[in-house]
């Protein structure tokens, strides 16, 4: 069963919530039970397969914009050391 994060606006309490995904009633505190709650939004590792980097282009436009910023990293950003590229 999926499980879901919250965080109090009362509180401040963080806390999980295990419940169906077609499950739509409202969560409150499990601290002190205020209904005034946001969803803490937590992002996934994908485990397989491949996702291309949004904004890197194709290793070719790398090397070329690598050339084009004085062989500093893909221009993208401006480490000297970038491990993306």
């Amino acid at each position: 069963m999926p499980s879901y994060d919250y965080r109090c606006q009362e509180c401040r309490e963080a806390f999980t919530v295990e419940r169906s995904m077609t499950d739509s009633s409202e969560t409150s505190c499990s601290h002190c039970g205020s209904a005034n709650v946001s969803r803490i939004w937590n992002m996934f590792i994908r485990s397989g397969g491949t996702t291309p980097d949004v904004g890197q282009g194709t290793r070719s436009s790398s090397s070329s914009s690598a050339k084009s910023s004085g062989g500093h990293g893909c221009g993208s950003c401006t480490s000297h050391s970038c491990s993306t590229c």
